[in-house]
């Protein structure tokens, strides 16, 4: 099930992702650090990401996925997949 998460910038977000499509695995949120932003919303640990900043990461490489979150100043949104 799909669900939308909204963190109010700036970053560090609180958040470590794994995967990537030069790795052949789907995007996954690999750690959340206690007391960011992240732990703070419903994200969980293993939870994939389906689209950052509404961009479907299909065949986003793992530094591209970085990118877009960094470049992301005000409020980053993702939508994850439990």
């Amino acid at each position: 099930m799909a669900y939308n998460v909204t963190l109010n910038g700036p970053g560090p977000w609180g958040f470590r992702l794994q995967g990537g499509k030069d790795f052949n695995m789907p995007l996954t949120i690999s750690r959340i650090t206690p007391g960011s932003k992240a732990s703070q919303s419903q994200m969980n640990q293993g939870d994939l990401v389906v689209a950052i900043d509404g961009v479907n990461t299909d065949s986003m490489t793992h530094l591209e996925a970085q990118n877009k979150i960094k470049s992301a100043s005000y409020n980053l949104s993702l939508t994850l997949q439990k």
